[in-house]
């Protein structure tokens, strides 16, 4: 799919059961699934199949019977400007569309990684993936639920120390996981404008040796110690990536910028990020919160915090 099609119209309703995803998948909402579909899953009596673009002419991106997919059915939940949408698909499942480029590893990669060596932090199942132009898809299992943004105002003490105590237990097993490099879970760059070179939103891979003349400046004291392994994180831990269901921790979403970081990152990324607050700010409560009870309860676990540090070589790296 062409970059000039803007991202919310890459899902299209050709008929009142049918959905293009992009320009190769199609749609359908059926009674069953047959053989010619390459995935499937049951919402409710019906079912949603998806499977080659038919080759018979279909309408084009510019046919006028091709509408942005906004209904009860199919419908745009999110979008992150002009790089990123979210689409619900019935009741059972989410279509994500990216900005993609060759050098990018797939969430979807990095979820079927997490899963095979932490199955035990729970995350959306991928029901399939491809790649379409300039665009990747993914489509997942909803996970029922709300954010925990949504539902902290609700929770009593004992119920968000629970979360938090959940969250931070899926941190460490995530850490046991370590890696040579700071790298994503293919050996690609991290997406990490943090850590980024100023300008750009990923971090090319580095060793050890590397990411110490990466990280240190002499006029800054102490610098962070770079050990001997990275260790898999995932550095978006806001509140509306915990999902929460029945008060319990249901799942954690959007892996996009999981990978091998350096120990002091853990606990140095809620701490510094703004986009781990509250958002929208929730009425009479803290924005900032969350991120500071998580980075309080990771450096009580051993993950030490160089924020101030971290703000001084953040400027030097924009200069």
């Amino acid at each position: 799919m062409s970059a000039s099609v803007p991202i919310q119209d890459s899902v299209v309703q050709i008929s009142p059961s049918t959905w293009c995803l992009g320009c190769t998948v199609q749609c359908d909402r059926v009674a069953e699934p047959d053989d010619t579909c390459t995935a499937a899953w049951r919402d409710g009596e019906d079912w949603y199949t998806l499977r080659p673009v038919s080759e018979q002419p279909a309408p084009s991106e510019k046919s006028p019977v091709a509408t942005p997919a906004d209904s009860h059915e199919v419908s745009l939940i999110h979008t992150g400007g002009t790089l990123s949408a979210v689409w619900a698909i019935g009741n059972n499942a989410i279509c994500k569309v990216h900005h993609w480029s060759p050098d990018t590893t797939s969430e979807s990669e990095t979820i079927k990684f997490v899963q095979k060596m932490a199955p035990q932090v729970p995350i959306p199942k991928v029901i399939t993936s491809w790649v379409d132009g300039e665009r990747s898809f993914l489509v997942l299992k909803r996970v029922p639920g709300i954010t925990l943004r949504d539902a902290w105002g609700t929770m009593s003490a004992s119920q968000q120390d629970s979360i938090l105590n959940e969250v931070v237990h899926c941190c460490e097993i995530l850490a046991s996981i370590t890696s040579e490099r700071l790298q994503d879970v293919s050996g690609g760059p991290v997406l990490e404008p943090y850590l980024a070179h100023s300008g750009k939103d990923s971090l090319e891979p580095l060793n050890v040796c590397e990411s110490k003349e990466y990280f240190f400046r002499v006029d800054l004291h102490p610098n962070p110690e770079i050990k001997e392994r990275f260790h898999l994180y995932h550095p978006d831990l806001g509140p509306g990536n915990i999902l929460i269901y029945d008060q319990r921790l249901a799942a954690i979403i959007d892996w996009e910028s999981a990978g091998f970081y350096p120990h002091f990152w853990i606990s140095t990324k809620p701490s510094v990020s703004r986009g781990l607050d509250f958002c929208p700010p929730i009425p009479g409560i803290d924005e900032t919160e969350w991120r500071k009870r998580l980075r309080m309860k990771l450096q009580d676990r051993g993950y030490p915090r160089f924020a101030e540090w971290f703000m001084e070589w953040r400027k030097s790296k924009s200069r």
